[in-house]
């Protein structure tokens, strides 16, 4: 038994460390563009606004269907709200577009839907207070979580603000601890979100990488990210199993081709295929299961791109993987984790914060029971080794 569970995790690793390419798909089919947003629904990607090249603003939006890998018009955004800088995000049959700069350096506060269905878009209640450039998102279903980006000052904001679709209201949260953030990525990961890169208001370029736990409203620093240069501008984007980040550029006004996976079962990030193209900061990108796209953003001669590309992302060790029947109720818990299996083998049971940092371990033996009455309320996973091989990975939450 144990020598079939070691070549199943072998033939795992091996799937996670298969080489990847990426793949040259129809060009953008408008005019070439950065800074604009791109957003997933069902089997499509919707991509629009932006600066485009001739430094002219953008409403215009355009669907393009992952399965025929072709582009269709769309109907465009209300008169007068071509922008930059907005933020994307979407919710059962809809996508929204919040904020962003306009034209004479006006920055918005509104927020826009998009209907699937009807081809319409409806404008709902704006942000309270000033509007942000360049901010980061972070989508729990209903909740939206709003993180940073710049006001029209010129400050760097460290706000944070939750928006909830089906009351159509917001509701500011405690502000992000670490300093202002603008350009940051920021996606959700098995109900954690992540916070990384971004310029703060020193213009420096940061190269942390934060979690969020949405029940507590509480940041934690995760790490740093793996390369010695901070960065802005780069697309981090959440697949079946990983995080995705590309691109982007430094300090040293180095463009990135470069694409990463972070992992939160090992709380490592491990390096794909370089984009067989020139490096570039500001595209629009999306996921799709296990693939990531990236479309247009602008290159190191400052020359726009209407480009798209697509990467398969290795699937590696998924939460949850089941090789021992292994399942935990109940999930919320409070002082008690029942753990359930279909062998009678003596497995070692860990529990991790979102950080990675084990907060309990126990072997079982004659008890299938943990207790975890001493954990504080909040995300966590439970991990079953036998011996060095990681046989599972069940999400937990703390009430």
């Amino acid at each position: 038994m144990k020598k079939l569970k070691l070549i199943a995790a072998l033939l795992l690793l091996l799937n996670f460390l298969k080489a990847q390419t990426w793949s040259q798909l129809p060009d953008f089919p408008a005019t070439e563009r950065d800074d604009g947003v791109a957003v997933r629904v069902n089997g499509k990607a919707y991509y629009g606004t932006g600066l485009l090249a001739g430094f002219s603003l953008g409403k215009d939006f355009y669907s393009y269907d992952l399965a025929a890998n072709t582009w269709s018009t769309i109907a465009p955004m209300p008169t007068g709200s071509d922008r930059q800088y907005a933020v994307a995000f979407s919710y059962l049959n809809s996508f929204y577009v919040f904020s962003g700069a306009g034209y004479s350096n006006a920055v918005f506060t509104d927020l826009q839907r998009y209907d699937v269905a009807t081809n319409t878009w409806t404008t709902l209640a704006g942000k309270p207070g000033n509007g942000l450039i360049g901010a980061s998102c972070l989508e729990y279903g209903d909740k939206i979580i709003i993180v940073g980006g710049k006001f029209q000052s010129g400050t760097v904001s460290d706000e944070v603000w939750e928006y909830t679709i089906s009351t159509n209201t917001w509701l500011q949260k405690n502000n992000f601890p670490f300093a202002g953030r603008w350009r940051a990525g920021a996606s959700v990961l098995n109900g954690v979100g992540y916070l990384l890169f971004g310029l703060d208001n020193n213009s420096s370029f940061r190269k942390e990488m934060y979690s969020y736990n949405n029940a507590t409203d509480i940041w934690t620093k995760v790490m740093d990210f793996p390369l010695p240069k901070g960065r802005a501008y780069a697309a981090l984007r959440t697949t079946t199993a990983k995080l995705v980040m590309f691109g982007g550029y430094d300090t040293l006004n180095v463009y990135y081709n470069d694409v990463w996976f972070y992992n939160d079962i090992t709380n490592s990030w491990t390096q794909g295929p370089n984009l067989p193209a020139g490096g570039r900061k500001g595209g629009m990108s999306c996921t799709n299961n296990d693939r990531f796209y990236y479309s247009c953003g602008i290159d190191v001669s400052n020359t726009r791109l209407k480009e798209t590309w697509m990467i398969d992302i290795p699937v590696g060790i998924k939460e949850n993987y089941n090789s021992v029947g292994f399942s935990v109720y109940p999930n919320p818990c409070n002082d008690k984790l029942t753990i359930s299996s279909t062998e009678s083998l003596n497995y070692t049971f860990e529990i991790t914060d979102v950080t990675s940092k084990v907060i309990l371990s126990q072997q079982r033996i004659n008890s299938n029971t943990i207790d975890v009455s001493s954990l504080e309320k909040g995300i966590y996973f439970l991990k079953v080794l036998d011996g060095n091989i990681l046989l599972a990975t069940k999400k937990i939450i703390k009430e």
